[in-house]
């Protein structure tokens, strides 16, 4: 599969698909928004995931519905496995628009002090993600990810985080939008070092391993509608180099819906009840069910480690 960008005079001149405020081409951060049933997205948003949703559905793949659902459900099992190892500070790399089950929301429920960072190249979605997750412990930054010293030299950052304790980064379906060319082995190891032992990497990253001609398929179909990023699926040989310095956790390198089903504990609405009296879950609909049953991403590989 090609890796690196085509050359495109649009891009440098700020006009193009790779301008993160332009309506005139599908945005990755829009387009997630949508999935995920939100309403910070433009209709060629919307066309251009039920175009994939469309294609990937014809040749039996999940759909961009279902992966979007089961990664925000994967978040909240990853930050409480964090949780659960007395990590109380993270990174959200990539975070998106504001949604439902926010890495601070999830956190707050454990621990009300729990830092949280958001960081987004968008200024769109950086400007939302302020005004709806403001708060004591939560910065919400615009900036770009792929020179972390951007985030790591942030005054905000520096005030809000300890680096001198573990921290908790995650990198949740955002590495498979950086081309091969920009190093996101780099980027993941510029903040491997900045952090101590016993902090958390977290990754999901799309993969070619078990459908290869999907894989290049929906990489084609980014290039040829001119999404914002490109959606590279890499082996799992090449998703295992992030993890360079850290100890994998059981179970390893897995589907999303294989990695720790029993910490499933969707976050609820509070005051929002549904017919019993009991709240109702931010996100609507059962986790899903393994690969192979029907649903259950077997595109994505995603896993835990503890920094070495």
């Amino acid at each position: 599969m090609p890796a690196q960008p085509p050359a495109r005079s649009d891009l440098d001149s700020g006009n193009g698909p790779g301008h993160p405020i332009d309506a005139a081409y599908p945005n990755g951060a829009r387009i997630w928004n949508y999935q995920l049933g939100g309403k910070d997205n433009f209709r060629i948003d919307r066309e251009a995931s039920e175009t994939a949703s469309a294609m990937m559905q014809d040749i039996g793949a999940p759909t961009g519905e279902d992966a979007a659902q089961e990664g925000r459900h994967l978040l909240q099992r990853m930050v409480d496995a964090m949780l659960g190892q007395g990590i109380r500070q993270f990174l959200d790399l990539g975070s998106g628009f504001p949604n439902m089950a926010n890495t601070h929301q999830i956190a707050h429920r454990t621990d009300p002090a729990a830092r949280v960072v958001y960081v987004d190249l968008d200024p769109v979605v950086s400007t939302h993600s302020a005004a709806l997750m403001a708060g004591p412990n939560v910065v919400t930054l615009n900036a770009d990810l792929r020179e972390p010293q951007q985030v790591l030299g942030n005054q905000r950052v520096r005030e809000l985080l300890d680096f001198g304790e573990p921290v908790g980064i995650l990198f949740v379906c955002m590495l498979h939008c950086l081309w091969d060319e920009e190093d996101p082995w780099a980027v993941v190891r510029a903040f491997r070092d900045a952090v101590v032992p016993g902090s958390a990497l977290a990754i999901s990253h799309l993969t070619d391993e078990t459908r290869p001609q999907a894989a290049q398929q929906l990489f084609q179909l980014t290039q040829d509608l001119h999404w914002s990023t490109p959606l590279i699926c890499r082996s799992r040989a090449d998703i295992m180099r992030f993890f360079d310095g850290f100890t994998l956790v059981e179970p390893g390198l897995v589907f999303p819906a294989q990695w720790r089903p029993e910490l499933n504990n969707p976050l609820r609405v509070a005051g929002d009840h549904d017919r019993e009296g009991e709240p109702v879950p931010v996100l609507q609909g059962a986790p899903p069910a393994q690969p192979g049953e029907g649903r259950g991403s077997d595109m994505h590989l995603c896993g835990v480690g503890i920094k070495d």
